[in-house]
């Protein structure tokens, strides 16, 4: 959609009040807000609703007001109440001058917004994201707000600068909005223990045997123990995501491209992470990554398997001997939970659910959060939604705070092009957003002991 400032705006009407009067400013004004978008003075689109284009009277109306009598009768008390409820009217009504808008209304307020959010909750973070993202792009005017409100566009050098080093890090105040998004869309950094990354490798230690104690008699030496300790190693891995968005759109709603890229770029991150933290096998598909699904090996302490091969072959019994292999230590903080996709939630578990009956069945059918056995069902759509076959993995039981580390690197880096991706050809603008993070799980169990999450297959 084309542009016009306000000035312009003003002065068309102006023109077809002399010519029409204030019907024919009336017609002009629909006429330009058919084909124009208002813009400010710093080319931010404004809310027609809330113009208020004051015309002056045309010569003939002057000189008809000029030939009224003069109520020269009129009390002076009555005036000046009359006057001073025209100035408090004409102090209530904002007015166009210069191009602006007299009574000071934030930008954000008067951008156009195209349906409801989806991903920021106020319509000002939304705003000022996509203003900071038209910045990242070389918006002059929006580099100038950046800069004038704390969201410097800072390279991965951490300095300012062009777009030459990769990318643009995403402000602390959109940064912190992302990772909620993240959490939101995402299970397995939710559940994880976050460990923050000032380095591209990471070593936790970790505790594999602690001391033993012994009798000791009179006058007789104690036996000494030693703690044992192993270390847990995170690397970070790149991830990068790539998404296009229309001339269009960045050129209407500055509102909805803020919104939009933030939540598609938050959703893609999220999604991988999951991938790799029930799914990876280490390959390069899931950026070397080892997750629960190939962690999880030994049949005896951390896999509880059935005797079907589908999941309406599943048992109440099967469940119940997931749960009975999970340690003690592992209820202590009490983060144990199920993760399955919601499909197998429904042919499993909400199955079992409701074969039961009574109160079980009316808790699942009223019930809006998921439960089983007493213990929350988060759904990950990254799992299988129908596994068949022996072994097939369904669902993991356990508490993946206690089991599992979540290596957290840097910030988002965005970056914007109008020649990747056939951007150039189609009108559109390429968005490049990374992040880079790892995943170790750990505490999961071994040969000789369960560990903090049973892996349960058909």
């Amino acid at each position: 959609m084309k542009t016009m400032n306000l000035e312009k705006f003003r002065d068309a009407l102006t023109l077809a009040a002399k010519i029409k009067g204030e019907p024919g400013a009336v017609a002009q004004k629909k006429l330009i807000l058919d084909s124009y978008m208002i813009v400010d003075a710093d080319g931010v689109a404004i809310d027609p609703e809330t113009l208020d284009i004051h015309i002056m009277p045309t010569g003939a109306e002057m000189a008809m007001d000029m030939a009224k009598p003069k109520e020269d009768e009129m009390h002076e008390e009555e005036i000046t109440k009359s006057v001073r409820a025209a100035v408090a009217a004409e102090m209530r009504t904002p007015r166009v001058t210069g191009g602006t808008l007299a009574s000071e209304v934030p930008a954000w307020k008067s951008a156009r917004q195209y349906g409801k959010l989806k991903n920021f909750a106020e319509k000002e973070t939304a705003w000022r994201f996509g203003t900071w993202c038209l910045g990242a792009m070389g918006h002059t005017k929006s580099i100038a707000f950046c800069e004038a409100n704390g969201m410097a566009l800072r390279t991965k050098a951490h300095t300012e600068g062009v777009n030459s080093a990769g990318g643009f890090l995403v402000p602390d105040e959109f940064e912190s909005e992302l990772i909620t998004l993240r959490e939101q869309f995402g299970v397995f950094r939710r559940n994880a223990r976050v460990w923050p990354m000032s380095s591209d490798t990471l070593r936790i230690a970790k505790r594999t045997t602690g001391l033993t104690a012994y009798f000791a008699g009179e006058a007789s030496s104690g036996t000494e123990s030693t703690q044992v300790f192993d270390s847990i190693q995170l690397v970070a891995k790149k991830l990068m995501v790539l998404t296009t968005v229309s001339s269009e759109l960045l050129e209407d709603a500055v509102v909805n491209i803020g919104d939009d890229i933030a939540g598609e770029v938050a959703y893609a991150f999220a999604s991988k992470e999951d991938s790799c933290g029930f799914l990876g096998d280490g390959t390069s598909t899931y950026g070397g990554i080892v997750g629960l699904e190939s962690a999880l090996t030994d049949a005896t302490y951390q896999v509880s398997t059935g005797a079907g091969t589908t999941l309406a072959a599943v048992t109440l019994a099967e469940i119940n001997a997931a749960f009975a292999k999970l340690p003690a230590w592992s209820y202590q903080r009490s983060n144990v939970k199920i993760y399955c996709h919601k499909s197998v939630y429904h042919n499993v578990f909400e199955r079992l659910a409701m074969a039961a009956g009574g109160v079980t069945a009316a808790e699942v059918a009223a019930g809006t959060s998921p439960r089983f056995f007493g213990y929350p069902v988060e759904f990950t759509q990254a799992m299988v939604a129908a596994p068949t076959g022996a072994d097939a993995t369904f669902a993991f039981i356990g508490d993946l705070s206690q089991g599992c580390y979540f290596g957290d690197r840097r910030s988002t880096s965005v970056a914007f092009s109008d020649s990747a991706l056939n951007s150039f050809e189609q009108d559109e603008k390429a968005v490049r957003g990374t992040e880079r993070f790892d995943i170790v799980c750990a505490n999961v169990g071994g040969s000789a002991a369960s560990g903090a999450v049973i892996k349960v297959t058909l």
